[in-house]
């Protein structure tokens, strides 16, 4: 943890100040046993020349029984590391700034016996580890959660998540125990615990959802972004670390995606390729075919990932414009709404979706609200490449892909998808769940629905 002396303040309200707004956001202290004025106005809290933001600051905690506070903020513009926790010790702050930003007591999910820390090292750009070190642990030291109050585990594979879920909190849910997991990942780490607790079925009657906090680490983080208020601040790890304080737990409605026998999950960049367990997978994000599953399935390589969410766009080039001047490829096979098969036999996007974002500012469902539990499809035929790329543009102006006429947009309960791409290679009959990668045989399918209300798998810390 830095300690950052220019920050430190000491603080007293003048009696003589008048009863007023300014009064209300003004108080007199110490920065350094040297004498300031300090304001709390638009979201700055400010001293001389120096100043702290709102967008910045995770928490303010009490000092013992004194009069004092810590300010804890991550700093703007870290240097030397990813992250750089930043205390201000002060006294007397503004009563404006200790209403929006006091630290008053441990949410009832971080007094459980049960208690981890789950840091996935593979995702996103490999930040989580980082984080945990220089950011999360110290925090947690200061709102009273000892070391000892918890467990930590570090991932070593692309199976340790899943394995962590069936081992440790499927047994203890099953026990009836309440459990509480600070999620250091992205979107992978949570459907692979949900797939952890969900796919063999060993569900007793005396199931208790774990509770999942997830601190976003990933690459798209799209269940954070959707199950979460809009919000300027940026880094999204401060807004992550405000929900695991003061947010409340909320069950995670989840689809399932059943699959023809011959289906194999992809890993190891597409070199392993392994059967199902009870040929189903389940997800919180999305089900995909088409442009939309090929692009993650192609950008999730070692290579590719250094570039966070940039991976994404250098693929679409690919894809949409490649380089023999060809247009982009048309994925045959029939696909049915609930039952009614669409006019066309070849499709461009076909994406069923529990969220509205996929990234911060791509907002694939505009309708989708947080926990509604509503699976949407949004779909569209073989366009050539600058059509689906002005359609993935319209995405990122607020959903208005929505809007065009190319684009069809429904809500569903059943969506099924029998692929007619002949050859043995499933390079074009592949699906995405959730970032989970399946190849399907030639005359298989896919069918995606959701799971019943009250089965969910989780809760989900929400400042919603």
């Amino acid at each position: 943890m830095a300690s950052v002396p220019s920050y430190s303040e000491d603080k007293y309200e003048d009696p003589s100040t008048p009863s007023d707004t300014e009064s209300s956001t003004t108080n007199y202290g110490h920065v350094d046993d040297e004498p300031v004025h300090l304001s709390y106005r638009n979201g700055v809290l400010a001293w001389g020349a120096s100043e702290l933001r709102d967008d910045n600051i995770i928490v303010a905690t009490e000092v013992g029984e004194t009069i004092g506070h810590t300010i804890f903020s991550l700093a703007p513009d870290a240097a030397d590391s990813p992250f750089e926790l930043r205390t201000t010790r002060a006294t007397l702050l503004p009563q404006a700034f200790l209403d929006k930003h006091l630290f008053k007591t441990l949410p009832s999910y971080l007094q459980t016996d049960h208690i981890h820390v789950l840091i996935s090292t593979l995702s996103g750009t490999g930040l989580a580890p980082a984080f945990f070190d220089d950011v999360l642990h110290p925090l947690l030291r200061a709102i009273g959660l000892a070391d000892s109050a918890y467990t930590v585990t570090r991932t070593r594979s692309a199976e340790s998540v899943k394995d962590f879920a069936k081992s440790t909190l499927l047994v203890a849910a099953n026990g009836g125990q309440e459990q509480t997991v600070l999620m250091l990942s992205g979107d992978g780490g949570m459907v692979d615990t949900i797939n952890g607790l969900m796919e063999s079925g060993d569900r007793s009657s005396s199931y208790v959802k774990p509770i999942l906090s997830q601190l976003p680490l990933g690459t798209g983080n799209a269940l954070f972004h959707s199950l979460h208020n809009p919000s300027s601040i940026s880094p999204i790890y401060i807004q992550g670390l405000q929900t695991l304080l003061h947010g409340a737990p909320r069950p995670l409605p989840i689809f399932r995606a059943n699959f023809s026998p011959g289906a194999r999950l992809l890993t190891n960049e597409g070199q392993t390729a392994s059967p199902l367990t009870n040929r189903s997978l389940y997800g919180a994000v999305v089900a995909s075919y088409g442009l939309h599953a090929t692009l993650v399935a192609d950008s999730d390589t070692t290579e590719y990932r250094k570039h966070g969410d940039k991976r994404f766009g250098l693929v679409a080039k690919d894809l949409l414009f490649p380089e023999n001047g060809s247009k982009p490829h048309a994925y045959k096979a029939e696909v049915l709404l609930d039952g009614k098969p669409l006019e066309r036999q070849e499709h461009g996007y076909v994406l069923a979706s529990l969220v509205s974002n996929l990234e911060k500012t791509f907002t694939i469902s505009p309708a989708s609200k947080p926990m509604d539990g509503k699976l949407r499809v949004v779909y569209f035929g073989a366009l050539d490449g600058q059509g689906a790329m002005e359609v993935m543009k319209a995405a990122y102006a607020g959903g208005k892909h929505t809007e065009m006429t190319a684009v069809g947009y429904k809500t569903v309960d059943v969506l099924r998808i029998d692929f007619n791409e002949e050859g043995e290679s499933w390079k074009w009959r592949r699906c995405c769940v959730d970032g989970l990668i399946v190849g399907v045989e030639e005359g298989g399918w896919m069918k995606v629905g959701l799971v019943g209300k009250g089965n969910e798998a989780v809760e989900v810390v929400s400042d919603i």
